[in-house]
């Protein structure tokens, strides 16, 4: 999706050229022809058009703008009490000396009743997925500290979100129709039935284990609520940049994990210059994936953005990067260094595309394992924090392009 300020300006130059047809008229005295009334009411459509697509822009502005505000802003909001007491700091605790006591053994009890609808194993102390979505407030004696839950950190840290794409948290396997392949045509009235080619599939995301390692000191476990805040950041920050490595790496990966959005996007050369970003997006929008409605934009990782910066037009005077709105060819643009990642190297990758397309959800709660022995000697142990996590695209090959360099 371009910005609304594009659609506004392409807009404003569309009723320029409505304005001088009436003009003319005008200044001669006359009707329009039937030439200028038929050019009047195309641009009359396509100004119409135009609104709406600034409209919805805005509402996409709107929206990344809300998220980006999230990082800041914590209430109490339709949270119970019992919720935002919840303590990670105290689940470390129980988990280090094995003793679950108050909060920390009711939340865990009730993780392990959900556990019998969703089938989730749990080996240590068991976070419920309630407790995840929730803001916590800790209290110390000299302090109150404020913490974003776990799911709204972990969206915020997601770039892909960022994009445009969908986030759900707490579900259990979730599946999205796929509809394709189907065939249209006008009969005579008279005429007989066309049997229409479409076939239904579906887009399943289901539970992945991402597991998460923080070392810390007893006496870290001990300190006061700031490092609530702290763990619920870290620990959110590192399942979102495992996740996002695995859907935007070079290949699809063998670990078991989610599978590359990267990998499985339309081949766009591995030339990037202005004729192969603007190729990018011929490629997509000749897919016929639909404009409206979705949330097309750009992916790269910092090399690409490097040269994407020196590209001009086919004028060869207007930058194709827009410093101000952060935009390439007018499409929102965001940076990560996951975008084509290799273990060995990485190259100048970009992806554009249909974000909306984007499907990432997180599923039931957290397991927290606490291993005292494997950095025993460096005076810490290690809290080892499973998650459930997928994600994918639907009609992954004609919505995604990419431009991966080989050098």
């Amino acid at each position: 999706m371009k910005t609304s300020k594009f659609y506004t300006e392409e807009r404003s130059s569309v009723v320029e050229n409505m304005e001088a047809i009436i003009d003319t008229a005008k200044v001669e005295g006359r009707e329009l022809t039937e030439a200028e009334t038929t050019e009047f009411d195309s641009l009359n459509e396509k100004a119409n058009s135009l609104e709406s697509m600034a409209k919805r822009a805005a509402s996409f502005e709107s929206l990344q703008a809300s998220k980006a505000s999230k990082s800041n802003e914590v209430t109490e909001e339709n949270t119970p009490k019992e919720m935002r007491d919840y303590s990670f700091q105290d689940a470390m605790k129980a988990a280090y000396t094995g003793s679950l006591t108050g909060l920390v053994k009711e939340m865990d009890q009730e993780a392990r009743n959900q556990a019998r609808y969703t089938g989730q194993m749990y080996k240590g102390i068991a976070v419920p997925s309630a407790v995840l979505e929730a803001r916590a407030v800790t209290t110390s004696a000299s302090n109150s500290v404020e913490a974003m839950s776990f799911t709204d950190q972990l969206e915020a840290n997601l770039v892909l979100a960022s994009a445009g794409a969908n986030f759900y948290s707490g579900v259990n396997n979730m599946k999205f129709p796929v509809i394709s392949g189907i065939s249209t045509t006008f009969v005579a009235e008279t005429g007989g039935s066309v049997s229409a080619a479409g076939s239904t599939s579906s887009l399943t995301l289901s539970p992945q284990k991402c597991i998460s390692i923080v070392e810390v000191s007893a006496e870290a476990m001990t300190q006061n609520a700031g490092i609530e805040a702290a763990l619920r950041r870290n620990m959110a920050a590192s399942v979102a940049a495992q996740l996002e490595k695995n859907l935007l790496s070079s290949a699809d990966n063998s670990d078991g994990g989610p599978q590359s959005i990267f990998a499985d996007a339309t081949d766009g050369g591995a030339t990037l210059n202005t004729a192969g970003i603007l190729a990018m997006e011929s490629t997509v929008l000749g897919n016929n994936v639909p404009l409206l409605g979705g949330r097309f934009a750009y992916l790269c990782n910092a090399d690409a953005l490097a040269i994407i910066k020196t590209l001009v037009q086919a004028s060869g005077v207007e930058a194709i990067y827009d410093n101000r709105d952060k935009t390439i060819n007018s499409y929102f643009s965001f940076v990560s260094s996951n975008v084509g990642f290799k273990s060995s190297s990485n190259f100048d990758n970009v992806l554009f595309g249909d974000f909306s397309r984007v499907h990432i959800a997180q599923f039931g709660g957290l397991d927290l394992l606490f291993d005292p022995y494997t950095s025993a000697a460096s005076g810490v142990g290690r809290m080892i924090a499973t998650s459930l996590v997928d994600g994918n695209a639907v009609d992954n090959d004609t919505a995604f392009v990419q431009i991966e360099t080989t050098s």
